[in-house]
Order: C-alpha cells, then sequence, then structure tokens
C-alpha cells in the first residue's frame, strides 16, 4: 500500500479539492485498515483545531516557487488556492512520515515507542475483517468489539468483547497477547478462534494451528497450553453449567478442555464456521440460540412461552435470512411466531 498516497488524498479531502472519485479511492484504502483510519481522523481533527495549520508551509512553498519560475512564465502566476492545497498535502505527508515512523530508510512499518491503539466494533447482523498495524488479520464476528494497543516495544495486546478468529503473524521477540473477561490468551504466530460475549453463558478459546497459553483469571491464575484442535470452554454466569467430563478447578474458576466438534455433513469447524458466514446449531436450546440469532439477524426475539425456550435444534444455515431460518427450524418442533419490523415474537 502507497501511504504516501492515502495521506494526499486525506489532504486533498480536508482542502475540500478532492474529486469524488479520489473520495471513494481514499475511502477504499482506509476501508480494512483501522490504524490508518485512526491517523486519518487524527489529521482531521488537528486540521479543524488549527485555524490555520499550514501557514508556514504555504509561505516556504510560495518561496521555493518564485525561486525555481524563470522571468519567461512570470506573466502566468499559479493561483493561490493552489499554493493551499499543496500546503496542506506537504503539511499532512509530513505529519504522517512523523506518526508512521516511515521516514526513508527506517524498514519499519511503526517503531515501537509511538502509541498505535485503536478501537474496532461491529454491529448485530455485521462482520469484518481487519487487519492489524503488525499484519495479523482478524474477523470480527457480529456484536463485537476490539480495542488495540502497540503502545509497548515488547508486546502487542488487544482487549476482545464478542467473538474473533485471529491469524497472528509470528513475532517472537512480541508475543501477541489478548484480554477478555475471563481468560488472558498469549501467542506468537497461529491461527485460533477467541469467544467472549458479555450475554452467553460460557467463554471459549478454540486453537486451529500452532500453541497458546491461556491464564484463567481468579484467585488463583492458571496457566493452560492448547494443542491444535483443542478448546477451552469456561462459565460465563454462575447459572452455567459445564459437563463433567474433562473439568478441572483452578480457585472458583471450572473449566472444560475437548476437542473442536467438526460438522459431519461439511466438515466445518463448528466454533470457526461463522467465519465462512455459517451459522451452525448443535443441540442447542432455543433460548441460547435466539441469543445468536439476534446478534446474527440483528433481531430482538421474545419467547412468549418458556416451554418453547428449551426445544433444542441442530442444524447449519447459510445466507438464508430469520424467516428462512424459523420456517426450517418449524419443521423438527412445533412453534408459531411473528415477526414485526427488528421485533421476533415465538409461542408454542
Amino acid at each position: 500500500m502507497d501511504q504516501s498516497r492515502i495521506w494526499l488524498l486525506l489532504a486533498r479531502k480536508i482542502s475540500g479539492e478532492a474529486t469524488l472519485d479520489e473520495l471513494r479511492e481514499l475511502e477504499m484504502l482506509l476501508k480494512d485498515d483501522p490504524a490508518l483510519r485512526y491517523y486519518a481522523s487524527l489529521m482531521k481533527e488537528i486540521s479543524l483545531k488549527t485555524p490555520d495549520p499550514v501557514t508556514g508551509v504555504e509561505e516556504a512553498l510560495e518561496k521555493h516557487m518564485k525561486l525555481i519560475q524563470s522571468p519567461a512564465i512570470q506573466a502566468k502566476q499559479p493561483k493561490r488556492v493552489l499554493f493551499r492545497s499543496m500546503a496542506v498535502a506537504a503539511s499532512i505527508l509530513i505529519a504522517g512520515i512523523v506518526i508512521w515512523g516511515i521516514w526513508p530508510g527506517s524498514g519499519q512499518r511503526y517503531p515501537g515507542h509511538e502509541l498505535l491503539s485503536s478501537e474496532v466494533s461491529t454491529r448485530h447482523g455485521s462482520r469484518s475483517k481487519i487487519t492489524l498495524p503488525d499484519g495479523s488479520v482478524v474477523w470480527l464476528n457480529v456484536g463485537s468489539k476490539l480495542n488495540y494497543d502497540y503502545g509497548k516495544s515488547d508486546s502487542r495486546e488487544v482487549v476482545l468483547e464478542g467473538e474473533a478468529f485471529f491469524d497472528v503473524q509470528k513475532d517472537e521477540n512480541r508475543p501477541f497477547l489478548i484480554h477478555t473477561r475471563k481468560m488472558d490468551i498469549t501467542v506468537l504466530g497461529t491461527t485460533f478462534n477467541v469467544r467472549s460475549y458479555r450475554d452467553d453463558k460460557t467463554v471459549e478459546t478454540s486453537l486451529i494451528q500452532g500453541k497458546v497459553e491461556v491464564t484463567i483469571k481468579g484467585d488463583k491464575p492458571e496457566k493452560i497450553i492448547l494443542a491444535p484442535n483443542q478448546k477451552i470452554v469456561l462459565p460465563n454466569q454462575e447459572a452455567a453449567v459445564i459437563a463433567p467430563s474433562n473439568t478441572a478447578t483452578t480457585g472458583k474458576e471450572q473449566y472444560t478442555l475437548s476437542e473442536v466438534r467438526i460438522n459431519p455433513k461439511d466438515s466445518l469447524v463448528v466454533e470457526t464456521a461463522w467465519k465462512e458466514n455459517y451459522l451452525i446449531f448443535n443441540n442447542e436450546r432455543f433460548e441460547d440460540i435466539a441469543i445468536k440469532m439476534e446478534r446474527w439477524f440483528d433481531v430482538h426475539i421474545i419467547f412468549q412461552d418458556s416451554a418453547v425456550k428449551n426445544y433444542r435444534f441442530t442444524g447449519t444455515f447459510a445466507n438464508e435470512t430469520v424467516e428462512q431460518t424459523l420456517d426450517a427450524l418449524q419443521f423438527s418442533s412445533m412453534f408459531h411466531y411473528h415477526i414485526d419490523k427488528k421485533q421476533v415474537i415465538i409461542k408454542r
């Protein structure tokens, strides 16, 4: 990615001279890179807070232009608005270089002593794929939030609320650390899934490749090493029930170690199928399925009959609407539903 092109487009946008095509190009360049979006907004904020942020640059450019212009073409003086545009571009390019630490020959995309932090979130019904400053890629599931902070030279840290799949760039000198409400996950370079929704009954980490170290928070923190295709599940609420097999206790926390689940119908890994736009239920209670559906379809589900909450369903859905999903579930258990805008009412 040509970062100088981004700063130039941003300069033209701030100065009000960007064409529609340039605005679209800038939006596309910033779309999948939250770090660049953060600094772009910072540059815009600086330009708005400073009455004439580029006066010195503008004057220097004018002086330089006068020196290089020959008498033969002095009659055609460039308009001052041209200097203004060039000055804005120059000032933002310089600011971008300073912030990103990409002076010629630096060989670094970001220096360890600079603060690189931002927040990325997804609404219910939407997912996002983002690239972090170190090149690691994160797929953020519906209704999730990721805060990242690369302000320390010896670490890469993010805070997750919700669900995300990580493909972490290997860097033995800079471990990648994920903080959630119930556990911390430390990796050097691997692919894995973390689910930590506030309103779910459990939180879990599922390892696909590599190796991760999970630290369970509690009165007596315990470190657990996961092997590929292994996952750890912890209760997220006091009401949560954990299967007795393969369970252990650390302080007041109980956890379960098990293998990731493979859907026999299509060989999808259940824990990461959402990344491929699959919504999977595996013998789950309707009440728990409803929570997933609320996030997935951006709806609010109300049960008018408590007995229906305990119905169990298994199924795989791809690209279906909320109506199509509910219609399919009706084939295995009798219930009725009514949809009013974004509200779904379910009864027996």
